[in-house]
């Protein structure tokens, strides 16, 4: 059986999920192959049977295991369903924290997206983003609308890189990219968006890479650094209207 060692701390659900995971990962346990009994784990972790039962539960959420009546739990094959799966999971942890989360890995992925997007980008990519932006200008008060076009503008960006790898990440997490981004758009409406989406159009225009990216960057800072200042009033503003 693989090291497995006693907890001692909070959170032990989290811990002991966090655990077999890692061991999962690693692959201490072979696809096919059972993990250790809900008696043997309670044992190695020192923990309750409700409190390892909750933490495979959890791992079977994932599609990580399966667990079968009579037949213990064993390891399941991970696919990029799996993985999917994994990022829907995590982003259901804490609604507040979604966006940021969001944004930080936007603001990683999409600042090299549109260095690569600045020096293969044609004619009819500009017209697209033109056309794109015109839809953004429109729909202002519409906040789902807004937010529609403004996924359509950096998810073209990420086409017009022409790496299919970027592509292929924004068609696997659709559905969370687009969800924040009508809260995005819903918390600080649309204005700061459309002065960005103008200015990140002229600067793949004029090829400049180096302020493309500096854009980009800017761009998802800056809505960061709103909802952070947002998240903090919020508090305040609900004590004085109480």
């Amino acid at each position: 059986m693989a090291k497995l060692e006693r907890i001692k701390t909070d959170s032990l659900r989290a811990q002991v999920y966090g655990q077999l995971k890692k061991n999962l990962m690693e692959g201490v346990w072979k696809t096919g192959e059972k993990i250790p009994s809900e008696n043997e784990l309670c044992r190695s972790f020192g923990v309750s049977r409700v409190t390892v039962r909750a933490a495979i539960q959890q791992l079977e959420i994932l599609g990580l295991v399966e667990t079968k009546h009579g037949g213990g739990t064993s390891v399941k094959e991970y696919s990029s369903m799996n993985a999917m799966n994994d990022l829907h999971s995590l982003m259901r942890i804490s609604k507040n924290q979604d966006i940021i989360t969001v944004l930080e890995f936007r603001k990683i992925i999409e600042k090299g997206a549109i260095g690569l997007a600045v020096s293969r980008i044609s004619d009819k990519d500009i017209e697209d983003l033109e056309e794109t932006y015109a839809a953004l200008r429109s729909s202002t008060e519409a906040p789902e609308s807004f937010a529609k076009a403004d996924y359509a503008f950096h998810y073209r960006i990420a086409q017009i890189a022409r790496n299919p790898i970027i592509a292929k990440v924004y068609d696997v997490i659709d559905g969370i990219l687009s969800a924040a981004m009508v809260d995005i758009v819903r918390m600080l409406g649309p204005e700061m968006g459309l002065r960005y989406h103008r200015k990140l159009i002229d600067a793949l225009k004029a090829g400049d890479k180096a302020a493309c990216e500096e854009l980009m960057e800017a761009h998802i800072e800056v809505t960061i650094q709103a909802i952070l200042a947002a998240d903090e009033l919020a508090p305040q503003a609900r004590a004085e209207n109480a």
